[in-house]
């Protein structure tokens, strides 16, 4: 059956391939901000928006290009998105995803700067419809911190009455509404389970996504961590945010960023799943968390590459590249690993459990695949 669908993939992509896949963002399916002071600010918010609008404008920005930066607000705040081909599991890096993040060494032995790392999902097109939905399957890629996050998390926001007056803070200067949007969560860490998205002076539209006619918003995921550190003793303007490592968005400068590897998926339980492909993946953004004047923390997606676009899958086992698993190939392996081997001989193939290396346990994996093939 795994053979079958692979072949079939493979074929897919080499059809693809040869009009030439574009390694860029093709569609944006979905687009969900939670409250934040960029959010109806861009994508631009004019009366009379509706979520096709909004989805037109990230659209023009994002398909085809990594030059423009789209904010998803404070915790839970998302945009789906999708290539015009399949991404194939190559295990390696499969996939980058843009942000704006900033290296600083204001605390030295640490890396981080200015980061707002956001979470990332990836989807399989299940029902072959083209278009994520419910028929579909979801899995989290297992970033670094995933041993120190709050999994199953839940928060719900409450549209404001924007005729509230503005509050001044004490600390930090200027004029700030800290009890704007309420929100309530199920957290389990922090000293509180409610607080609010406050609002600035720098950015005093509404924070609420006006083309959302709904008062009341619930996310629920994957919470990462508030590492970020005042180092103006207090007085909110000036931060570091440590980076949370590998497998996140808008956590690494670009430069650094290497991507993501579909190897790195798991299930809502944390167990590993083997994907020969995704159609389309999700990013939210990963933290409830403030930095005084620099507002919540809140994910930028600037765009995303498909890392080998045209790509051919591996059979795995296929050592001799004749599109099939036979006994042949099992041979082939265990000369090789005993040191001779005629060719062809793909390295590739022949690492069946994606470990980095050929070992005995392939030779064990190949004859599962041959069993499971009869």
């Amino acid at each position: 059956m795994k053979k079958s669908l692979l072949l079939a993939i493979a074929m897919t992509a080499a059809l693809s391939a040869s009009a030439g896949n574009s390694p860029y963002i093709a569609r944006v399916y979905d687009y969900l901000p939670a409250p934040g002071q960029f959010v109806n600010v861009f994508p631009a918010y004019r009366p009379g928006y509706t979520q096709d609008s909004i989805i037109a404008q990230l659209e023009a920005a994002l398909v085809g290009k990594t030059n423009a930066t789209v904010s998803l607000g404070s915790y839970g705040g998302y945009i789906v998105f999708g290539f015009d081909h399949p991404v194939l599991n190559m295990h390696g890096y499969d996939v980058k995803i843009y942000g704006n993040a900033i290296q600083s060494q204001a605390v030295p032995g640490q890396a981080g700067g200015s980061c707002e790392p956001g979470i990332i999902m990836v989807g399989v097109d299940t029902d072959g419809d083209g278009v994520p939905g419910d028929g579909d399957k979801w899995y989290e890629i297992k970033g670094d911190a995933y041993d120190r996050c709050q999994h199953g998390y839940e928060v719900t926001y409450y549209k404001p009455d924007e005729s509230k007056p503005r509050v001044k803070h004490e600390s930090w200067n200027f004029i700030n509404d800290v009890e704007y949007i309420y929100w309530t969560s199920n957290d389990q860490v922090a000293d509180s389970t409610s607080g609010y998205v406050w609002r600035n002076t720098f950015h005093s539209q509404p924070y609420w996504p006006l083309w959302i006619e709904d008062t009341v918003m619930t996310f629920k995921g994957t919470k990462l961590p508030n590492l970020a550190i005042d180092m103006s003793g207090g007085n909110g303007n000036n931060w570091f945010q440590p980076f949370m490592g590998e497998g996140y968005v808008d956590n690494l400068p670009n430069g650094q960023e290497p991507g993501f590897k579909i190897d790195w998926a798991i299930d809502e339980d944390g167990n590993p799943v083997d994907l020969d492909h995704i159609d389309f993946v999700k990013v939210y953004t990963g933290q409830l968390a403030y930095c005084g004047w620099l507002g919540e923390s809140s994910t930028e997606v600037g765009g995303a590459e498909d890392l080998h676009p045209d790509a051919v899958p591996v059979l795995a086992g296929d050592v001799n590249g004749d599109g099939e698993v036979t006994i042949g190939d099992v041979s082939s392996l265990i000369d090789r690993l005993l040191g001779s081997w005629s060719s062809p001989f793909d390295e590739v193939a022949a690492d069946v459990n994606h470990d980095g290396q050929v070992t005995i346990g392939d030779v064990s994996q190949m004859i599962d695949i041959l069993l499971k093939t009869k």
